[in-house]
């Protein structure tokens, strides 16, 4: 099973699954909340890697508040056996642009040392792997690749987009979205300005959940807090 996480579900990826924040009707998809990558990963890490860890490492899991984690992620016991079978992990550029993103790399090492999950889509160091693994040395890597105390998870209320990088899946002028995005941000018109930019309303049957997407190269976390207001 090929698992991407971090990659909208619009976008022609070949894989399983995908676990995005955004669902799209038709795909296999598991819904999190935004910016909660760091804590799915934690989760998944544990529960793939949990046996075969070293002590120390073994220790940070059994500290690890799993409770408060599936709860505030919106991510459950019930989606980890729905990627049960996984062998491959692809990390999509949510990840790559979320500001935890070296404690994640941390997780991903894990994952894919003692998990035996291929981790694609991202540069891992391979710590747990010297060349010789009777050096001592093996002891402060194992030190150096524990994570840190994990994040508590961002809110993100109120009106939220997608900044999609692709104009493949959406143009300049448009606003995706879902009629429930359509409902909860209260929209009247065929046209809206987002942050000043008019954009057409274009809703999409497929697309499930209360975030829209617009076409928005950026260099930070994509999903953005937005004011968005009818025009007549």
């Amino acid at each position: 099973m090929i698992v991407s996480i971090g990659n909208l579900p619009l976008k022609d990826i070949k894989a399983d699954v995908f676990m995005h924040p955004i669902r799209v009707e038709g795909k296999e998809c598991i819904a999190y909340e935004p910016m909660a990558e760091e804590a799915v990963i934690a989760l998944i890490t544990k529960h793939f890697a949990y046996e075969k860890v070293p002590e120390m490492i073994k220790n940070y899991f059994d500290e690890m508040d799993d409770g408060y984690l599936f709860s505030e992620s919106n991510f459950d016991e019930f989606d980890l056996e729905r990627i049960e079978n996984i062998k491959k992990l692809i990390i999509g550029r949510d990840v790559l642009l979320h500001p935890r993103l070296e404690n994640i790399k941390k997780f991903l090492e894990i994952l894919n040392y003692f998990g035996g999950i291929e981790v694609k889509g991202i540069k891992l160091d391979k710590v747990f792997e010297p060349s010789d693994p009777e050096l001592a040395e093996i002891v402060e890597v194992e030190k150096e690749v524990i994570p840190e105390e994990i994040d508590e998870l961002e809110s993100f209320d109120g009106s939220v987009v997608y900044a999609c990088e692709d104009p493949n899946v959406v143009k300049e002028n448009e606003l995706l979205c879902s009629h429930q995005f359509v409902i909860a941000n209260k929209i009247k018109s065929l046209k809206v300005k987002v942050e000043g930019e008019i954009k057409e309303v274009k809703k999409i049957p497929q697309l499930k959940g209360t975030f829209g997407v617009i076409l928005k190269p950026v260099d930070e976390y994509p999903f953005l807090r937005v004011k968005i207001e009818n025009v007549s």
